[in-house]
């Protein structure tokens, strides 16, 4: 029965889951083919970039696993390896892709619960595993961190779960968003929040998102701990949930909204591909695609949307934010390219719209409001919440552009206390009292809620002595 209930949850991740011009406000990026000459890509999936070649995933049950794009003088070359089976060498479904170090590659075997690291081969070579770590876990990604640990997204109530380098559980991490408490208490309602889990190659940071609905988030990644930078949840996936011999199943609604369907990440920004689509709308298409890419900063803000020339399903970015590599279905599977030379910014820009947590010096309170930094539905004031003695307590203030339904406040060793809305449900304070020195003292969440949008915000507080 668990193995039915993993391929099930397998294949509703899978099947359920240049030149510009100005058109509806957004700048049309324009494709072009990456020349594979008589190779092509099967089914293509995941890809990860290296600065000398571009590693991917193909999901084709006739084609070898993985392939390889590199360049070969002034022209490219293209290539499959590795094998399907059960051997010690062998691959049942790769479900994850990530550039290590070097040409070495990591990889998520689903199927097998195995995760394997391996030196990415040249043509004709056989692929050589150089690490195998069988996990305990049901995870539908893993990635590796900066600190020899590994974080993988589960399908159980925990939204992160930590290992240690020999794949142990260490710790879980949050719980899956949720729209109201009636959905809070559903203890499966991960297998409607599956999405993309992803690194950037420093592997310090990593970004979630959902498959279904439109929710993004932005983690810093520490030793032995995760802290939220920021969150966005703006719709959250339609479902219901059926019981059929004692089994509890997902089945999305019809009129839900595809979201994130695939994001990448590089020490700059995070590039994710936003469908928007319901369901109904997608139909029987098999691979979910978008046309909309969207480029945060890592403060979770939208620096940049484009429109692509042609749908794409997955996407892998050169770690100087110059070239977008993508799947595309034309409607036969193609590897194309998009520049953004001229067309990404140069560097994280936080004035651009979005969510932002600042620092500013905490006597400065005069400073604290700001006009800068807008959203389509809230304004976010740079606030600091740092270096705060023990029993001392400092205000917040945070001004909303449309009334505030909800205040959910959340802390570890941190008092949150007296908090007030305006008259008009425009403004919010609060009040913080760090009530203790120790390693929790360290953030402070507060999610504002509108009519039509979820926003959770982050702030780091220093640990300081008494």
């Amino acid at each position: 029965m668990k193995h039915f209930l993993l391929i099930y949850q397998v294949f509703f991740l899978l099947f359920s889951c240049s030149f510009h011009k100005q058109l509806n406000s957004l700048t049309i990026l324009n494709h072009r083919t990456v020349d594979l000459g008589n190779d092509f890509v099967g089914y293509g999936g995941y890809l990860a970039y290296n600065q000398d070649f571009i590693a991917g995933i193909d999901f084709s049950p006739s084609m070898q696993p993985f392939f390889c794009l590199r360049q070969n003088g002034s022209s490219e070359i293209l290539f499959h390896f590795g094998n399907k089976g059960q051997g010690p060498n062998d691959f049942l479904m790769p479900y994850s892709i990530q550039h290590i170090n070097n040409d070495t590659i990591g990889t998520w075997d689903i199927m097998s619960s195995t995760y394997c690291e391996f030196i990415n081969p040249h043509e004709n070579e056989e692929l050589k595993i150089e690490k195998k770590i069988k996990i305990q876990a049901r995870l539908s990604r893993i990635v590796k961190t900066v600190f020899n640990q590994y974080i993988g997204l589960t399908f159980d109530e925990g939204l992160f779960l930590l290992l240690d380098s020999a794949g142990m559980p260490v710790s879980t991490f949050f719980e899956y968003p949720y729209q109201n408490n009636d959905e809070h208490q559903i203890s499966i309602r991960s297998n409607a929040y599956q999405g993309n889990l992803v690194t950037n190659p420093s592997k310090n940071k990593m970004v979630y998102s959902s498959f279904k609905g439109e929710i993004i988030h932005f983690y810093e990644i520490e030793n032995n701990h995760i802290n939220t930078i920021a969150k966005i949840e703006k719709e959250y996936p339609l479902y219901r949930i059926e019981r059929t011999e004692g089994i509890e199943g997902v089945v999305s609604n019809a009129n839900g909204k595809l979201g994130y369907i695939a994001t990448y990440a590089t020490d700059n920004f995070v590039y994710a591909l936003f469908s928007g689509e319901t369901l109904r709308e997608h139909g029987i298409r098999v691979n979910y695609e978008s046309s909309t890419l969207r480029i945060f900063n890592w403060n979770g803000v939208l620096v940049e949307e484009y429109k692509l020339d042609v749908p794409c399903s997955y996407l892998c970015v050169s770690d100087d934010d110059m070239t977008i590599w993508a799947v595309a279905s034309k409607p036969d599977i193609e590897l194309v390219c998009f520049d953004l030379d001229k067309n990404t910014p140069k560097k994280p820009n936080d004035k651009k719209n979005g969510i932002i947590v600042d620092s500013v010096k905490e006597n400065d309170r005069k400073n604290i409001f700001s006009n800068e930094n807008t959203t389509d539905d809230i304004k976010i004031i740079p606030v600091h919440i740092g270096k705060i003695p023990v029993n001392k307590t400092i205000s917040m203030k945070f001004g909303v552009e449309s009334m505030i339904d909800i205040v959910t406040k959340s802390s570890n060793d941190i008092t949150v206390k007296d908090s007030a809305v305006s008259a008009n449900k425009t403004f919010l304070l609060v009040n913080i009292t760090k009530t203790q020195s120790g390693a929790f003292s360290d953030t402070i969440h507060i999610s504002l809620e509108t009519s039509q949008n979820k926003f959770v915000f982050s702030g780091e507080v220093i640990s300081s002595k008494n």
